[in-house]
Parts: structure tokens; C-alpha cells; sequence
């Protein structure tokens, strides 16, 4: 869990300078300033990883909910699908135990792709970490499951 700890800093720290502020940023990664419980929510939430040239390119996770609480990728794999691969397993998953929705509090940074995904933004919002405002926003996509029907003998 170490290693996503890793990335998650990497990601923020790296790869969201174009909308949040450095002390923002500084205020998000604070989150993950105690490794043992960082390590701790990350085992809660039971992420998957993606890999990409035999190294962790991004992790995510679904809650039963279907909340999607974290999704990060690696700076150094920006660029190669590695979030539309993390998205589109979690949206099969999601259609496996049935889900109906999705959603997700998003980054200024990832809301494009997001909504680029076909999710809607419900609400904007303000969370405050470490005293500092991070605006972002809960969006959320409507799912079509797939029939499970087999085909009927003619």
C-alpha cells in the first residue's frame, strides 16, 4: 500500500498545478501524511491497480455504494489510457453486482475526462483540508446493464 500512497502524492502533487495552488495541493496530499493510516483506508477500500510496463500506472476502487473514492494514475503513464482502462473496469464491475449509477467527487483537474465519460456533474462543492478550500464536484453516470439473457435455442 506503500506504492499508492506514493502515486497518490506523485499524482496530486504532479498533475493538478494547472488548478489547484501549490498550498492546495500541499492541504490534499496532508491526507495521506500518516502512512499506517493511509495504508489502513486503502486496505478498507480493497483498490485494484493498473500496470503498464511491469510498474503501477493508476488505482482505483468501487464501493458498494458505487462511489469511486479513489482514482489516480501515475504521472509518468499520463497519456496512455490508463484511466479509461481503470474507468471501463470499474464500469463493467459496477454492471456485474448490478449497480444502477456510479458517481465520484472529482478534481477540477479529472472532471473533463469524467465528463468526456458521460458523467453528469450533480453538485459543486468545497471540501476544506488542512484549512484550505479545494473546490471539486460529485458527478455521476447513469449505467445501462447489459442483458444477461442467453440466447434461446430456434
Amino acid at each position: 500500500m506503500g506504492l499508492l500512497r506514493e502515486l497518490f502524492v506523485a499524482a496530486v502533487m504532479e498533475l493538478t498545478g494547472g488548478e489547484y495552488s501549490l498550498e492546495q495541493r500541499r492541504a490534499w496530499v496532508s491526507s495521506a501524511a500518516d502512512k499506517v493510516e493511509f495504508c489502513a483506508r486503502m486496505e478498507a477500500r480493497q483498490p485494484f491497480v493498473a500496470i503498464l510496463q511491469e510498474r503501477i500506472a493508476g488505482y482505483a476502487d468501487l464501493q458498494p455504494d458505487g462511489l469511486i473514492d479513489h482514482f489516480y494514475v501515475a504521472p509518468w503513464a499520463k497519456g496512455q489510457r490508463v484511466a479509461s482502462g481503470m474507468l471501463q473496469h470499474i464500469e463493467e464491475l459496477a454492471q456485474s453486482k448490478e449497480m444502477t449509477t456510479i458517481h465520484s467527487f472529482v478534481s477540477l483537474t479529472a472532471e473533463p475526462f469524467f465528463l468526456q465519460k458521460k458523467f453528469v456533474v450533480v453538485e459543486q462543492r468545497i471540501a476544506t483540508r488542512a484549512g484550505v478550500t479545494l473546490p471539486h464536484a460529485l458527478l455521476q453516470k447513469v449505467l445501462t446493464l447489459k442483458s444477461t439473457r442467453e440466447s434461446l435455442p430456434r
